[in-house]
């Protein structure tokens, strides 16, 4: 069976580069008369065309129709650090516009900002963008102006970690697709038990932002990671094939999400890009523990065209403890040249996985190979450049090239005759007169087979997959068919489709127009179709306006409608030194359930949840408190800052750490620290924060108050923090508060809570307008 490699981007010419990995995801340009070497110092004869501080960073830059376009900090080192998209003159450098947005609720630090890469749309000039916040943006291409926008862990859950590992967006046909570990509402099998993490791609209408589909693979994952799905074509079924946070290789069909097969690399989450070649062989790497004993690493072949689960023994080969964790492999001519972690090539045959040759390049690697004119280049991460000429028996040093002070985390591209190097100090621009004459107007991308006629209906996807409502407001839903390779079939008609409401509140008509009650309260409603034997769902969330108040009586659990609210918070009735007996609250365990007959998982237990829309503004939230008390862990290096030293250190009694959200700011009991803190980008020592030594009483209940107060027309958010043991009467003046001047004027309001170590307890949560 042919696998013929995907040229979605049918009309980029060859010489763009409009995804991270190039026009066909595989690392590869057709550009010719490039130079073999040049030196990042300039001068005559250097090769270098322009460099650019300001587009300096760690995200591989894309190019199309002579624009550059990638991600950067904005105001680095400042209380105005941000994260923006930058696009330049690909000829000059020349910046022609930014669109700057926050980095808020998130643990990444601002070194790793910019992780991602942005991705054009060919077939309309649209550039979309995912921040290390979840934030998820399709812009203009060429003015920068946001067509549509979303916060995708308000929203919907994405995970936002220390890590920062963030996912890279693809454009297939009329959506865009990008992915995350996502932790979102619906704790049973008729809600799709999205409740509990893994890794999930969802697919946006590009040009509305509408949710197409949400799937993803195995739950519990062990890892965030940042695999960018290659897209190819088998038989006329298009694929995202990538490395899952569950540590296996996995293909979903790119217009459903239907998952076609997986192999298990790892036990913890795979990084790499794979590549895949014309014969539908799959190329993947991994740097972690194996599945079989006790070694790391692998390089393996895997046959694309299989489907199913495949276990260990399925792959074509694999070569134990290459560790080839981050650096995606290319295939060239038959070999597959790959680079480990620690700087190594090397170079397999395609077919047997016989090794070739191997040569140290430096000491570590993160950027990704590309092949063009005949060579091979690659950047090491202390900035090492080679420009590498396959040979008979392995590889030549066609150029050695040593960055000044550089280091480097994105990968080298081509386009337009032009070599592109993202570095920590600059972006670099390499070609010549005759490189750049060589490949004007190269015309079109490779040409691949037509695509083949779609088959009969076999699948119903309804949109949107998922929308958010307010009680009386309505919704139409419309059915799509594919057939069963995932091919786009038709939009069925009215006539055809059976709408019905099968779990929630709510009514849908006959065309599919649901509508929410007009007194629902915190619900979820399970919108169904049918079109004979073939039926599909979608979903809706219902919150009311503000104000809001929870006293959890009367109630099996917490909303359905909150995200990341159940498995990870549930109900508890007071017993004697817990409150009045009888009361209710909820608590956010120590362990999480995973699977039934599975052990518990501290993973998740620090987390944060939503309870509404993230267009809220100008609102105040308050809860009570109780932290319980767990013994001998040492203080939170997220939150352990010296410039908010903790009082004490409560390393015989560990509390856990408990907060409130409010409009992307966070105020939270940090037990361990004996801290209050008041914040929105908590590793940002140089972001707008305020913190007060607080001693804490375990096993007494505290309650917290935080006001948010934006300000659009002077540009700031002023919010307002305050705690006080719950017997004792409200203090009159604020414990802490910011002036921030790169505010977060709206969002959604929430908890924050760390429970690894002890539970805590909220109660009598309430959110009122101000």
């Amino acid at each position: 069976m042919l696998l013929l490699l995907a040229s979605f981007s049918a009309s980029a010419g060859a010489a763009d580069w409009p995804n991270w990995r190039g026009p066909e995801y595989d690392g590869m340009s057709q550009d010719t008369d490039l130079p073999e070497t040049w030196n990042p110092r300039g001068g005559q004869g250097s090769n270098l065309l322009w460099k650019s501080e300001a587009l300096a960073g760690r995200s591989t830059p894309v190019v199309f129709d002579g624009k550059l376009y990638t991600l950067c900090r904005d105001k680095p080192g400042t209380e105005l650090e941000a994260e923006k998209v930058v696009c330049a003159d690909a000829a000059t450098g020349k910046v022609l516009w930014e669109h700057v947005f926050n980095v808020y609720l998130s643990d990444v630090p601002d070194t790793r900002v910019g992780w991602s890469s942005v991705v054009c749309d060919p077939a309309t000039g649209r550039v979309y963008a995912q921040g290390v916040c979840g934030y998820f943006c399709c812009l203009d291409g060429k003015t920068g102006k946001p067509e549509w926008e979303r916060s995708l862990h308000e929203e919907f859950g994405f995970l936002s970690t220390y890590g920062g590992r963030t996912n890279f967006p693809v454009v297939y046909k009329d959506t865009v697709i990008t992915s995350a570990v996502v932790i979102g509402w619906g704790d049973t099998p008729q809600w799709g038990l999205m409740a509990k993490p893994a890794h999930r791609f969802m697919a946006f209408d590009k040009k509305t932002g509408e949710l197409r589909w949400l799937a993803g693979t195995s739950l519990i994952p062990q890892d965030t990671t940042y695999s960018s799905p290659a897209l190819v074509t088998l038989d006329g079924q298009d694929l995202l094939v990538f490395g899952s946070g569950d540590g296996k290789a996995w293909a979903l069909q790119a217009g459903t999400g239907k998952q076609v097969w997986s192999y298990p690399l790892s036990r913890r989450g795979i990084n790499t890009s794979p590549v895949v070649g014309p014969d539908g062989r799959v190329y993947i790497g991994q740097s972690e523990e194996n599945v079989v004993g006790s070694t790391m690493g692998l390089m393996a072949a895997l046959d694309g065209t299989k489907t199913g689960a495949m276990e260990l023994g399925d792959e074509l080969w694999l070569e134990p403890q290459a560790m080839v964790g981050k650096s995606g492999p290319i295939l060239v001519d038959g070999r597959v040249y790959a680079v480990t972690d620690t700087g190594k090539l090397l170079v397999y045959d395609a077919q047997s996985g016989e090794e070739v040759a191997r040569k140290t390049l430096g000491r570590a690697m993160r950027g990704s190979l590309v092949h063009a004119d005949g060579m091979i280049f690659c950047c090491t991460n202390e900035g090492t450049w080679y420009t590498l000429k396959p040979t008979a028996d392995g590889v030549d040093i066609a150029a050695k090239v040593r960055l000044p002070r550089d280091e480097v985390n994105g990968s080298p591209i081509v386009a337009d005759g032009r070599i592109y190097l993202p570095t920590s100090e600059y972006l670099y621009c390499i070609g010549t007169d005759e490189s750049i004459d060589a490949n004007k107007g190269s015309a079109e991308v490779k040409k691949t087979a037509a695509a083949a006629s779609p088959g009969e209906p076999a699948q119903v996807q309804v949109v949107p997959w998922e929308t958010l409502l307010t009680p009386g407001q309505d919704q139409p839903f419309r059915a799509r068919l594919f057939d069963a390779k995932g091919n786009f079939v038709r939009e069925a008609k009215p006539s055809e489709v059976t709408f019905a409401v099968a779990a929630g509140p709510g009514s849908v008509s006959s065309d599919g127009l649901y509508q929410a009650p007009s007194d629902a309260g915190h619900e979820c409603a399970l919108v169904t179709c049918k079109i004979g034997e073939l039926s599909g769902q979608g979903r809706v969330r219902i919150t009311p306006p503000l104000p809001w108040s929870f006293d959890f009586e009367g109630v099996d659990d917490v909303p359905l409608s909150w995200i990341q609210g159940r498995v990870r918070y549930v109900i508890r009735e007071a017993q004697e030194g817990d409150g009045t007996p009888g009361n209710h609250f909820i608590a956010k365990p120590m362990e999480l359930p995973t699977k039934p007959g599975a052990p518990t998982t501290k993973l998740g237990t620090r987390s944060q949840m939503w309870m509404g829309s993230d267009q809220l503004s100008d609102y105040t939230v308050q809860a009570d408190v109780k932290m319980k008390t767990g013994t001998g862990a040492e203080v939170d290096p997220s939150v352990a800052k010296p410039e908010f030293p903790a009082a004490a250190n409560n390393s015989a009694q560990k509390l856990p750490a408990a907060g409130l959200i409010n409009s992307r700011y966070i105020l939270s009991l940090f037990g361990a620290n004996d801290e209050v803190r008041l914040y929105s980008w908590c590793t940002h020592d140089k972001r707008t924060q305020a913190a007060v030594s607080m001693k804490f009483e375990p096993d007494t209940w505290y309650t917290m108050k935080v006001k948010a107060v934006p300000d659009a027309d002077s540009g700031v958010a002023r919010v307002f923090g305050k705690v006080w043991k719950r017997d004792e009467e409200e203090p009159a003046e604020w414990t802490l508060s910011i002036e921030d001047r790169a505010p977060n004027l709206q969002g959604s309001p929430g908890l924050f809570g760390d429970s690894k170590d002890a539970e805590f307890y909220v109660d009598n949560l309430s959110v009122t307008p101000n």
